[in-house]
This record gives C-alpha cells, structure tokens and sequence, in this order.
C-alpha cells in the first residue's frame, strides 16, 4: 500500500486543518517531496504546526519522514537517494519542531482522558489524608515534581525513596486513608509492582501514571492515566505527565480553593522566616 492511500484510509480521523495537508499530499507529492514544511504550510494556507501535526498524526517523526514517504511513492524505495534535492535548503525551526511535538503529545493525552477518572482522581486527593509519590528510574524527576507541587498545598505528602528499608517502612506506616501515586513513564519496574500489590493489601488508594494502556499495573491501580501516544519520545512523555499533574493539583485546589491558598500562604511565609534566620546567623 503506497504512503498516499494510508493517508486517504486515515483522512476522516484528521483534523479540518490536518484533512487541508493530506489532501495537497496527495494532489502535490512532488511539491511535499522538494520543499521544507514551513513552505508547504504557505502553499495550503495553514501554519508550519499543521504541517508537523499532520506529520505525526500518521505516526511519523517528522516532516523528514513524510518527504521520504512520499519519494518512495513516486520513485519506488530502491530509487530514493537519486532524488533530485532542492537547491536551496532553509535551516529547520528546531524549536518549532520540538515544541510542536510537545503540544501533539499533550493533545495526544487530552484526547485519551476519561473526565469520570479526572473527577474522581482530584476526589481522592482531596479527602486522602496522607498522599505517598512513587517513581523509579526516569520517573523520578517526574514524582519528584509531583510531590514538589503537592507539597505547596497541603501537609503529608512523602516520596517513597527507592532503597528497601525506607520502602518497607512506609508501607507499613501507610493506613486506609491513604492514597499512592505510581509514576511509571518508562517500562514497570518490578520494585514500583511489588510497592503497589503491598500497599493494595492494606486497602490505600492506587493512582498511576503511565506511557502505556498495556500495563501490568493495571489490574491493582485503582485509576490508570495515559500519557503520550506510539512512538513518543521519553521528553515528551515527561512534558504531557507534568501537563497532566499540574491539571490534577488545580483540580484538587478547586475542591476547597481557600483551604489550599491559605495553606501555601503560611507555607511560603514560613519559608520566609527561615530565610530570615539563616542570614541574621551569617
């Protein structure tokens, strides 16, 4: 199946903009195969974005990629490299790019959101007395922001640390009022698995975060939120993750929004004293 007919078996899944893209692909491949995005973008009439956006809606990882595509198409694979290329090659909007593919990953997230789970994760939040982060690996930075952000708003937050006996110790300290995140971007570990089977017995709440539906994790977590798409990068996973936990601590503010500003107002104005401490002792 050439690259032209995967366009047209996906067309009614596109955006209006995307839809303007795929079909000056089809009709103008030769125009798609000689020229960079952003002079694609000007020839339809929509922004360079689309034109990215479009590109990774078929699941591909660039605007690069959709070129090659489509010289396949009109030349046949074993003849792509004799392809003329244009005289004048633009420099290409890095920025633009990486950015875009930022925005498509949270987009990608958005469109995979359950608004039931959302309310009932910011719920859980809320009337959950003690609020346990746990995130290995490349999920630490993540879970370290979680707790960070959590911790502006409210008391007994704890990041589960990943050697065993803080592990052990914390579960048990862990009650029925008690909610765990799992922060789980790359593969599961079978540490975060165990964690989570052993706070599930002593009937704590289970939130994870993942980059995949496909998780053994799963079956114990009582809400499961997916963050990315196929054939997401690592850093873009993390930036759609950090978009979709800032969402749930706005959405956990909102349950009692004077009780969580009043608490990050004593929490900054005790910050402020120690401050104040430290350099009166200088």
């Amino acid at each position: 199946m050439s690259f032209c007919e995967q366009i047209k078996k996906r067309f009614i899944r596109l955006s209006r903009g995307q839809r303007k893209v795929a079909q000056f692909t089809i009709d103008n491949p030769n125009v798609i195969a000689t020229h960079i995005a952003s002079d694609v973008g000007k020839l339809i009439g929509v922004s360079e974005s689309t034109v990215i956006r479009f590109c990774y809606a078929m699941e591909l990882s660039g605007f690069s990629e959709l070129q090659e595509k489509i010289k396949a198409d009109l030349i046949g694979e074993d003849k792509v490299e004799k392809l003329v290329k244009p005289t004048a090659k633009k420099k290409v909007n890095l920025l633009n790019e990486v950015m875009n593919r930022d925005v498509t990953c949270i987009l990608n997230t958005i469109n995979n959101k359950n608004e039931e789970q959302f309310e009932q994760a910011i719920k859980l939040m809320h009337e959950s007395k003690f609020l346990y982060v746990l995130g290995l690996r490349q999920s630490t930075p993540s879970a370290n922001f979680l707790t960070c952000t959590l911790s502006n708003y409210r008391r007994q937050v704890k990041q589960i640390q990943s050697n065993v006996e803080n592990v052990v110790r914390q579960i048990n300290e862990m009650e029925d009022n008690s909610l765990l995140f799992i922060v789980a971007l790359d593969d599961l570990s079978e540490d975060a698995l165990t964690i989570t089977k052993l706070a599930k017995k002593k009937n704590v709440k289970v939130i994870a975060i993942t980059h995949s539906n496909i998780t053994s994790i799963r079956g114990y977590a009582d809400i499961l939120f997916t963050v990315g798409a196929q054939k997401t990068a690592s850093a873009e996973t993390i930036t759609a993750a950090h978009s979709l936990i800032h969402a749930l601590v706005e959405g956990m503010v909102a349950q009692n929004k004077k009780q969580y500003t009043n608490f990050q107002k004593s929490h900054t104005q005790i910050d402020s004293n120690y401050l104040l401490l430290d350099k009166a002792y200088v």
